[in-house]
C-alpha cells in the first residue's frame, strides 16, 4: 500500500509541476474607469504585485496629465514632436511566494492622438519602447516603430496591436522590478497613448512549502480514498 501511495502522490506532484510550466497572464490591463486619472489604473495580477498609480513624466522629470476623453485608455497629454519624449514606469514587484517568473512576451495597443485629445486621422510618425530594470541593471529594452513618417493619406488607422518579445527574460520572487515605457517620434505634432496591456509568463515553483493547488490536493485525496478502500475489501 505504501508502494501505491509514493506513486500516487508522485503522480500527483508531476500533474501539479506540468501544469505551472503553462504561460499565463501575469500582468493585464485594459485601463478602464481611468478617464485622465493616472492615480485609478486597474490591474489584473498573478505572482505579482503593481502600483495603481501611473506616473507620466517628460524627460525634465515633469509629471504629465492624461486625456479625459475616454473611460478606457492611457492618453498622455504631451505633444511627443513639439514638447518632446514622455516615459512612463510601472512599478512591480514578484511575489515572494514564487521562486521566479518566466516572462514570454508583452503586447499593447498603441495609439496617437491629435492635441484636443481626439485620435489622429492622419498617419504620424511615433515609436515606442519597453526597458524592464531591476535596480540599476536593465534586463531588457526594445523599440517598435509603430508609425513610420507623416502622411495626409486617408483611411489611416490610428491605433495599431504591438508585441515584445521577452523570452529570456525572468524575475525572480520578492524582487522589484520597473516596467518602463517611452514615447516619441519625430515630424508632425502628435500625442500618444495605449491601452490593452497583457504581460504572459510562467510562474515557477515556491520560495516556501510547496503545497499542491486544490485541484492536485482533490486528486491526491481521491486516491488515498480508493487504495483505503481497496486494503479494507
Amino acid at each position: 500500500m505504501l508502494k501505491k501511495l509514493i506513486q500516487a502522490t508522485l503522480a500527483v506532484a508531476a500533474l501539479s509541476s506540468a501544469l505551472s510550466a503553462n504561460a499565463e497572464i501575469i500582468l493585464a490591463s485594459d485601463f478602464t474607469g481611468t478617464s485622465g486619472d493616472p492615480s485609478n489604473i486597474s490591474w489584473t495580477e498573478n505572482s505579482v504585485e503593481v502600483t495603481n498609480t501611473l506616473d507620466p513624466q517628460s524627460t525634465s522629470f515633469s509629471s504629465l496629465e492624461l486625456f479625459d476623453n475616454y473611460d478606457n485608455l492611457f492618453a498622455v497629454d504631451y505633444n511627443i514632436h513639439n514638447e518632446g519624449t514622455w516615459f512612463v514606469d510601472v512599478l512591480l514587484t514578484a511575489s515572494f511566494l514564487v521562486s521566479s517568473i518566466d516572462l514570454d512576451s508583452l503586447t499593447i495597443d498603441a495609439s496617437v492622438f491629435s492635441n484636443n485629445g481626439q485620435f489622429q486621422i492622419n498617419q504620424r510618425d511615433f515609436s515606442l519602447s519597453l526597458d524592464i530594470f531591476e535596480g540599476v541593471n536593465s534586463l531588457f529594452s526594445s523599440t517598435v516603430e509603430v508609425f513610420e513618417g507623416d502622411n495626409n493619406n486617408s483611411g489611416f488607422v490610428p491605433t495599431k496591436a504591438i508585441g515584445f518579445d521577452l523570452s529570456g527574460v525572468t524575475l525572480t520572487g520578492g524582487s522589484d522590478y520597473v516596467l518602463r515605457f517611452t514615447a516619441f517620434g519625430d515630424g508632425g505634432g502628435n500625442n500618444a497613448g495605449f491601452d490593452n496591456l497583457v504581460l504572459n509568463g510562467s510562474a515557477n515553483g515556491s520560495s516556501l512549502v510547496n503545497v499542491p493547488a486544490p485541484g492536485s490536493m482533490a486528486i491526491l485525496m481521491t486516491s488515498l480514498v480508493l487504495l483505503c478502500f481497496r486494503k479494507t475489501k
